[in-house]
């Protein structure tokens, strides 16, 4: 048998083998989760404004997975120009292999399996975490000026620590994003590395700094979706609260949940609490919040994960 052909064989096993994990996984999930009385009953309670939120919610998924595949073919376009079509399917792949890893990190691993040359796998994981980069510094950028801005309606927030924290995390994470070519260099040339973090320094080395602003762009037009289907799921869920408030609380709940660790198979879970402990300053509303973050859940995640599975079967 050719080497080709056990590499072919190597990776239908690690396929099946990822959907058969995630899918237990999100069994277990499903098992265990004990709100069903409360979302089957918001559900039968639901008026016709309710549903049309939820519905435009869903509407607004496809544009969801369109900016993350237009940002990934804009990082592959020098490693393996792609078409849309093809990079969305690999996004697709990546809800896969990101729904059982810590911090979404089997995503890019996963994305870059359909990609035929496998020397070209480790440079297209590490350019994708730039991308997962940009994203993060979008969410703590935009929640540490929610909590400047608005987080003199937290109880026992001093203003002067909420000025720091915005400074000092926005000009860090700004300046890492340019820096990390010109620290990649410093590392290349401290000693001589392995080939495989020899091939990683050079992939972040060569990266352009200015292509950072367009990927922080892309991530924000994500963020910006990402917000709306949440303030659409919990109006759905009947958590109505003032426009200027919503302007604070959007930011900060993907302020914490950013920086708290977590699976995406725990999401739920992790988020859901979040979302209640951070909407609980501003609304006694906590079960539809918790209710709103396990929907949209849903929607972002697991049917995403579904459709990644029929990708990598016709892949295989």
């Amino acid at each position: 048998m050719s080497s080709r052909s056990q590499r072919h064989i190597a990776l239908r096993i690690f396929n099946i083998l990822l959907f058969i994990a995630a899918y237990a996984y999100l069994t277990y999930v499903l098992v265990t989760f004990d709100h069903y009385d409360e979302l089957f009953s918001h559900f039968c309670c639901a008026g016709v404004y309710e549903w049309s939120c939820l519905f435009a919610c869903f509407a607004l998924f496809p544009a969801n997975i369109y900016l993350e595949a237009w940002k990934w073919r804009y990082l592959l376009k020098d490693i393996e120009p792609i078409s849309m079509t093809e990079s969305q399917k690999q996004v697709y792949l990546g809800f896969v292999g990101a729904f059982l890893t810590p911090e979404r990190l089997g995503d890019y691993p996963a994305r870059v399996t359909r990609i035929s040359d496998r020397a070209k796998w480790l440079p297209a994981i590490t350019i994708g975490f730039a991308g997962s980069m940009a994203l993060s510094t979008v969410n703590i950028c935009c929640g540490v000026l929610a909590l400047l801005f608005g987080g003199a309606e937290l109880p026992g927030v001093s203003t002067r620590a909420i000025l720091l924290t915005a400074v000092g995390f926005i000009a860090f994470f700004v300046l890492l994003l340019f820096l990390l070519p010109a620290i990649a260099r410093w590392l290349e040339s401290r000693r001589q590395w392995g080939k495989t973090m020899q091939t990683f320094i050079s992939s972040v080395r060569s990266f352009p700094p200015m292509r950072f602003p367009a990927l922080v762009g892309m991530s924000f037009c994500r963020y910006i979706v990402y917000a709306v289907q949440l303030l659409l799921v919990l109006l759905f869920c009947g958590v109505v609260l003032p426009p200027a408030t919503y302007l604070v609380v959007l930011p900060l709940h993907y302020l914490f949940v950013t920086l708290t660790p977590t699976v995406p198979a725990a999401d739920a879970a992790v988020r859901g609490g979040v979302g209640a402990l951070i909407f609980g300053f501003f609304t006694s509303n906590t079960a539809g919040v918790a209710l709103a973050v396990i929907l949209l859940w849903l929607i972002n995640s697991i049917f995403p994960m579904i459709v990644g599975t029929w990708v990598g079967k016709k892949a295989s």
